[in-house]
């Protein structure tokens, strides 16, 4: 198990470079066929009003699969072992698009939602952990959606399963839309609604609440040079059930120095259930190589009435 001590040393060596997220490079199996991935590896310690966690771990490997359009018809496949729910390899994601050629788009089959600034997975961050607002966020879920491409943005919407549940449940079907432009170059204004009904269910002679969950999701980035600014702000809806409403929102600046790069966000997320989180993180990284990335990550969250500070080292393999 690794120390206190030991990570602490670890983390003030590495702080001495500057993140970027991970770059892939596909990889050609056979015609028509590529594929990315990566493998993510961590050691983390936190201390949360006197107790402490200390882990180190490989967190993740992903293999993502591209098959090159055949008749206007192009279809991606994403498998994953993520080591922390023990739940196996599985099939992350696997939809096929139907491209019209006029700047529309159909996808089939299970995918992720297109809200949120921060992205899915460790390669699509700027720093190792995800933000307090990511609470809200939709995940993967079973459907169809259209896109439309007019050049200076894009608009977008789905109905699956449940953005929430991903249940494969169509009795009560789940809704997104959002709206993307790019009005300048480097500057990018999303924005974004999404929502599943949950039905009343007994438990224990007891009956929840029937609720509608959602999230209506507004951010912006803007890069230019070697520096990437973001804000997202967040409307949640019923997110832990019903009375639990609430907002949240993030800020970020990124900034790359050559191989090196720093990272410095804060975020909030409170709702109407009493629940209330602040956090603030400070995460330098360096690229060893074109595929091997170092993130290290210090993190304050504040939930009212306890405080925990994180300490994080992670290795991000990419091909």
């Amino acid at each position: 198990m690794i120390t206190k001590s030991k990570l602490t040393r670890t983390l003030v060596a590495l702080g001495l470079v500057m993140s970027v997220p991970a770059a892939h490079a596909e990889i050609e199996l056979a015609p028509g066929l590529k594929a990315d991935g990566f493998i993510d590896m961590s050691a983390t310690y936190r201390d949360e009003e006197g107790e402490t966690t200390e882990t180190m771990s490989f967190d993740q490997w992903e293999i993502d699969l591209h098959f090159d359009p055949v008749e206007k018809v192009s279809a991606r496949v994403d498998i994953n072992d993520v080591n922390a729910n023990d739940e196996g390899v599985v099939v992350e994601q696997a939809f096929v698009v139907y491209d019209f050629e006029n700047g529309l788009k159909a996808t089939a089959g299970k995918f992720l939602s297109a809200l949120g600034y921060e992205g899915a997975e460790p390669t699509l961050l700027y720093q190792y952990s995800v933000s307090a607002t990511i609470i809200g966020y939709p995940g993967y879920a079973s459907g169809a959606a259209l896109s439309y491409d007019f050049g200076m943005g894009s608009i977008y919407g789905a109905v699956v399963d449940g953005w929430y549940s991903g249940d494969n449940d169509a009795e009560d079907l789940s809704y997104e839309v959002q709206l993307k432009v790019s009005p300048v170059e480097g500057l990018t204004l999303q924005a974004g609604y999404a929502t599943e009904e949950f039905s009343e269910v007994v438990v224990d002679e007891e009956v929840s609440e029937a609720y509608d969950k959602g999230i209506a999701n507004f951010w912006t980035e803007y890069k230019v040079g070697s520096l990437t600014l973001a804000a997202e702000y967040n409307i949640l809806y019923e997110i832990e059930g019903a009375d639990s409403d609430g907002d949240g929102y993030l800020v970020m600046a990124n900034y790359a120095f050559g191989k090196a790069a720093l990272t410095l966000r804060h975020s909030y997320a409170e709702l109407d259930n009493g629940y209330e989180n602040t956090e603030f993180t400070v995460s330098p990284s360096y690229k060893l190589a074109s595929n091997l990335l170092l993130v290290t990550e210090y993190r304050h969250d504040d939930y009212g009435d306890t405080d925990a500070d994180t300490f994080a080292a992670e290795l991000l393999y990419t091909f």
